[in-house]
């Protein structure tokens, strides 16, 4: 770890008057809330990836969206840094003294077809494909009643979740699609129940996400694999679903794979695997109770699928490790724990938290995550999942198989954590610039210099993520 005063947002001095401070709040932290488990998990700074601008991006972060709230986790005191001191979730640097945020609700609307994000399409495309739009939902946030930074990022979230989330009439045509399916799978096997699960069953999914369903049936059990999977392929081609079907009968889980003739949605297949049903179950209660959830995932899906990034065979993550990443996140906020902030009205700062735990600070090589009786962390180690050739690697215990670590596929994750690293200093490079503007319009000594104004002009999240055309013109032909 670099311990130079470089690397530092202030000075030695400083530095020292922050670890006191950073060790006061532990042991204020470790009184109210009491060791995160058994091993007395706690917080203490660890060297994240570099990016760009190294030390000055750093710094900005620092200031900006800096916090008590998160920094890195390790099991000795050995490693605390003066990084470690955060400060309060709300208003940050920039809005000392400017008036309370508002609370009133986003005036982000649903999408229309002809206006989409980029979903999972299963292709790799670079990051600067050609946008139509980059950002429409920032035409429906009131920039002008925003107060501060916090608050418009606050407001752009919200906007972005209601442009990004299933309109009734997608959720129809993919809900169309799996019962046509079902009714097909049923003909061929009468003791079969097609049952749909991941994110089209917790509605978290992207446009032109995938569609993931499992079938339950005893016939299919007692039955040869690879016989079962290639009669299912031929089932579907014959019902007019698909014309192509590929069949992976030698993965982990196998499965079918094809392209609807309707709608063109991806659909996998798996025989069996009821774990992903009893998965779904426990995040939509997880939805129901934890108000920030949707926002959180949706941003990251997001994020990471316009990156190819959120497929755990090409070493990223997938679907279920992002939603318990969230959770997680969410569970062992200190201030949320204490009931301090209200996540719901805190979207934008939260999500600015969750790139900069994730992507600079989370200590990956000793600290694994549970979900599961309110959150916790644990040993690697300890619990027989440290991978020595690997050490890297995310460790998540799955909720409903405490067995199974559901992150260990994600090989890539140290380009995942980079790339969140990376994101987190251009958003808060984009903050400081809209807090000049904020500070100059409210000093009046903001000049327009064109007659027109582009909303997304004013949009953050546009930094790091945008719509390309060649999603747009696909769900055009809806």
């Amino acid at each position: 770890m670099d311990n130079s005063p470089s690397s530092r947002s202030g000075s030695v001095s400083k530095g020292k008057s922050k670890s006191r401070r950073s060790n006061e709040h532990k042991r204020k932290r470790d009184a109210e809330t009491g060791p995160s488990n058994s091993n007395a998990i706690e917080f203490a700074a660890e060297a994240g990836p570099s990016t760009a601008n190294g030390a000055t991006r750093q710094n900005a972060a620092n200031a900006t969206f800096g916090g008590e709230d998160f920094v890195a986790f390790t099991f000795s005191d050995d490693n605390e840094e003066d990084d470690s001191e955060k400060e309060e979730v709300g208003p940050r640097e920039w809005d000392k003294g400017k008036g309370k945020a508002r609370d009133s609700e986003g005036s982000g609307r649903k999408r229309k077809h002809d206006e989409v994000d980029d979903g999972s399409t299963g292709r790799r495309r670079p990051v600067d494909a050609a946008v139509s739009k980059r950002a429409p939902w920032a035409a429906h946030v009131d920039w002008d009643r925003c107060n501060n930074v916090a608050e418009m990022l606050h407001k752009e979230v919200e906007a972005f979740v209601k442009y990004i989330s299933p309109t009734q009439e997608e959720d129809e045509i993919r809900s169309l699609i799996v019962e046509s399916i079902s009714r097909a799978v049923t003909k061929a096997f009468p003791d079969a129940r097609v049952l749909p699960f991941g994110s089209y069953e917790t509605k978290l999914y992207l446009p032109l996400g995938d569609i993931d369903l499992v079938i339950e049936s005893d016939s299919m059990a007692y039955n040869n694999k690879v016989n079962v999977l290639q009669a299912l392929a031929t089932t579907m081609k014959r019902a007019g679903i698909t014309d192509k079907v590929t069949i992976i009968a030698k993965a982990k889980v196998p499965i079918i794979k094809f392209v609807t003739r309707h709608g063109r949605f991806s659909v996998d297949i798996s025989l069996n695997q009821m774990n992903g049903v009893k998965a779904g179950t426990m995040i939509k209660r997880f939805l129901d109770h934890i108000p920030a959830l949707q926002a959180l995932v949706l941003i990251t899906k997001s994020f990471l699928s316009q990156r190819s990034m959120n497929e755990v065979f090409t070493g990223g993550l997938g679907s279920y490790s992002i939603v318990c990443l969230a959770i997680s996140f969410l569970q062992m906020h200190p201030k949320i724990r204490r009931g301090e902030i209200d996540s719901s009205k805190n979207l934008g700062v939260l999500v600015m938290e969750f790139f900069e735990l994730y992507g600079c600070y989370f200590n990956y090589r000793e600290v694994g995550i549970s979900v599961r009786d309110g959150g916790s962390y644990y040993n690697k180690a300890q619990r027989g999942w440290a991978d020595y050739k690997s050490p890297f690697l995310l460790s998540i215990e799955d909720p409903g198989d405490p067995s199974n670590d559901i992150s260990r596929g994600s090989f890539g994750i140290v380009k995942v954590r980079t790339t969140l690293a990376g994101a987190h200093s251009i958003m808060t490079a984009a903050a400081y610039v809209h807090a000049s503007y904020i500070n100059a319009r409210r000093e009046g000594h903001y000049v327009r210099l064109s007659s027109h104004k582009d909303p997304e002009d004013m949009s953050i999240l546009a930094s790091v993520m945008g719509v390309t055309q060649e999603v747009s013109f696909r769900l055009r032909a809806w």
